[in-house]
């Protein structure tokens, strides 16, 4: 019996897509839920900024309040300058806003038919602005306070009023961003730390205790696993995002580039052997011992940056584990951070990695105008909105205007994702709109008489909400949806108390969910399997491509195509993950076909995730191999097989993109025989025959990167089995 990707085989796969949701739901909301570092200040931050701005809105009555703490909740906290960057352009976003809803309002809201286009028009850029804005969360924030804005000019008022109430609601919204700024900036002054420091100390964190648990004898922990995992497919593109911001001076730029570059491969490396080596020698043992006190060091050096940096004794690696090269990888890491740490001594040329250039800065994705998807996408949406727009007109019920800002919240890509959020909104509307919201204002509020007891109730709500938005993106948005339902109702309008009004405004968003759900399940059918079918392939070719890549030393432009494919490999992974999490919201008759190639999906994912973890030091030798190992037979060798890996993954893209369309019916599937390829050499096999007829000798390192090509080799091939025997979407 073997195991691929966690599922068990016993000459079959085993498909769990059958599991009733009992079986699972509770150990998935534990994980979710689940503390993990840094997420109780996370969620103390967030409680502070929400409950700070709920006081504001109250005590100075303003209106629209609801919208204010809703964005001290999901402005950025990634670090201080990315929460500046991002209240300053949602600042600059809403000032627009104030300047584009009056002005149109004014010139059409009094004749009907120009008042209906208006809308319709409005909230087609709202949709459209959603998938051609580069930055979605701006987007998603811009939008909302437009579709609120537009329920004030539901009828031709006062031109005075519509405006002060629009400007109003500008305001509430510059309020909850502002506050959460300076939530921020006290919490950084009085927590002063480098975040690249910090990023750098919290991945060798998890290696040093991987080491002492591989030292100790001991399993790794669960928690060091995925750690290391998930740092392994997020890579390190924060902090170099965050060097290119901060970093003036060339030579530090230089140095925290080069310090977070080989904690990335560290990271790598240590990702690979949790996920490779399950036990050690004793002398193994040893070394990961005396390893882990080498990365204690470092990071006592590193948290001691005002104290000046002594060169540590000289400690070299040791020679090349039998078993894995991912431990004299690592030792040959760590030997080196301490030269990039010390200001007196000049890096090693080999590791001066060059800055990530720069992104070019762009507001609107690059074809924003050229690709017909954006258009019939916020064309399908802005029908969705329509025709609640109509709906609550035609009966005069204008409480139930919060079904457009369903539609524009619930809108994304594809139907699976749609799906999945307005899932999420139902249960975070129902647990935030009719047990707290409605529940504080029956149980709570009539006792309340001060502003303390207020700030409590929001407090504690806000702290609900909070903990579930920190949680994947399985289900943070449903405590979005819970704080933005509460609020809704106790703060959108602070002059009045209304059950009526907290009635309607929750059957507007069931009403919005209604909508968007029939309108996208008949006019725009695009079922996330076909995204998360899609991005796989991608991710195949991209690894064919990272694989086939010939490295000159160290060429730059290679170098920086190399990270850049590496970037795009990672984002792709996340992207399958979260297509993957959508599709059990899909419905239909195909639904069965399509829940068993997901697991089929999610398993060879895993397969590619380990090629991407363990080809790492077989990257390393290509690319700081000096001239006389590429002279000698292992290089060609090397060569060969990772050209052969290559081969193997574009025919798996070849063999998998065949079988999109017809085999997503179900009973039209095609057969084995006729989903056809030309043979791919199995790689283990062309491995012992090429060393076979090497006439010379490996070194002990070669020996070492020849086992781990042979692992590598292992793993391709039994991916490469199992998409040429298993039809992507066969229910057996």
């Amino acid at each position: 019996m073997s195991t691929t990707g966690g599922t068990p085989r016993t000459g079959s796969h085993v498909l769990p897509h059958d599991e009733r949701v009992s079986s699972w739901f509770p150990d998935f909301l534990r994980k979710e839920l689940a503390p993990y570092p840094g997420r109780g200040a996370i969620v103390a931050r967030m409680v502070i900024a929400s409950t700070i701005t709920a006081v504001l809105v109250v005590v100075f009555r303003i209106p629209g309040g609801a919208i204010a703490v809703l964005l001290a909740m999901i402005l950025s906290r990634e670090d201080i300058v990315s929460t500046t960057y991002s209240a300053g352009l949602r600042v600059l976003s809403f000032a627009l806003v104030a300047l584009f809803v009056p002005v149109g309002g004014r010139l059409f809201a009094s004749v009907p038919i120009m008042h209906f286009l208006w809308q319709g028009i409005s909230i087609f850029l709202c949709f459209y602005l959603l998938r051609a804005l580069t930055n979605f969360a701006i987007a998603s924030t811009l939008c909302l306070v437009v579709t609120n804005i537009l329920t004030i000019w539901y009828l031709p008022g006062p031109a005075e009023r519509n405006v002060k109430l629009t400007l109003w609601q500008v305001a509430a919204a510059c309020v909850g961003a502002l506050v959460t700024l300076a939530v921020e900036l006290v919490y950084y002054a009085f927590n002063k730390h480098d975040e690249v420091i910090t990023g750098v100390d919290s991945r060798l964190k998890q290696i040093e205790e991987l080491m002492l648990a591989y030292a100790a004898g001991e399993p790794v922990p669960a928690t060091v696993n995925r750690e290391l995992s998930r740092y392994a497919v997020v890579g390190a593109g924060v902090l170099r995002r965050h060097i290119a911001r901060t970093a003036d001076e060339p030579i530090h730029r230089m140095r925290m580039s080069t310090l977070v570059s080989l904690t990335g491969r560290s990271i790598d490396f240590a990702a690979g052997m949790a996920a490779s080596v399950p036990n050690c020698t004793s002398d193994e043992r040893e070394r990961m011992g005396r390893l882990a006190l080498r990365i204690a060091e470092i990071r006592h050096g590193l948290a001691m940056p005002n104290q000046p940096q002594h060169q540590p004794a000289q400690w070299e690696p040791e020679p090349e584990s039998t078993s894995t090269p991912l431990l004299s990888e690592l030792e040959i890491i760590m030997s080196l951070l301490p030269s990039v740490l010390s200001s007196d001594t000049s890096l090693d040329p080999r590791l001066e990695i060059l800055d990530t250039p720069k992104e070019e800065s762009r507001i609107l994705v690059r074809d924003a105008f050229a690709n017909p998807e954006y258009l019939r996408y916020a064309l399908a949406g802005t029908l969705a909105a329509m025709l609640c727009y109509l709906l609550y007109v035609g009966l005069n019920w204008p409480a139930l205007s919060t079904s457009v800002t369903t539609c524009v919240l619930t809108g994304l890509t594809n139907i699976g994702s749609s799906r999945q959020r307005q899932v999420l909104r139902i249960t975070g509307v129902i647990i935030g709109g009719f047990i707290f919201g409605m529940g504080a204002q029956i149980f709570v509020l009539p006792a309340i008489d001060n502003i303390g007891g207020f700030a409590l109730l929001c407090a504690a709500v806000s702290a609900v909400a909070a903990w579930i938005t920190t949680a994947s993106s399985r289900l943070s948005y449903a405590g979005l949806q819970l704080a933005l339902a509460f609020y809704l109702i106790v703060l959108n309008d602070p002059s009045q108390i209304s059950l009526t009004a907290a009635r309607d405004r929750v059957l507007g968003v069931l009403l919005g969910t209604f909508m968007m759900w029939l309108v996208f399940e008949r006019f725009y059918r695009r079922p996330a399997m076909d995204v998360m079918i899609g991005q796989f392939i991608r991710n195949t070719r991209l690894l064919a491509e990272l694989a086939e890549t010939t490295l000159v030393e160290t060429d730059a432009n290679t170098i920086v195509r190399v990270r850049s494919v590496r970037d795009r490999i990672s984002s792709g992974f996340q992207e399958v993950t979260a297509q993957s999490d959508a599709v059990p919201f899909e419905t239909g008759p195909e639904r069965a076909a399509h829940m068993a190639a997901r697991d089929r999906i999610r398993r060879w994912q895993a397969a590619e995730r380990t090629f991407y973890l363990l080809q790492s030091p077989l990257l390393q030798f290509r690319v700081f191999a000096n001239p006389a190992q590429r002279n000698r037979p292992f290089y060609s060798i090397e060569n060969q097989f990772r050209l052969t890996c290559g081969q193997v993954f574009r025919r798996m893209a070849e063999h998998i993109e065949c079988q999109i369309g017809s085999g997503a019916k179900g009973a039209t599937a095609p057969t084995a025989a006729e989903v056809h390829h030309d043979p791919v050499p199995q790689l283990v096999p062309l491995l012992d025959t090429l060393q076979a007829e090497c006439k010379e000798p490996f070194s002990e390192r070669e020996q070492a990167l020849f086992r781990m090509a042979r692992t590598i080799g292992g793993v391709v091939d039994r991916m490469e089995q199992e998409t040429a025997t298993e039809l992507l979407f066969s229910r057996e």
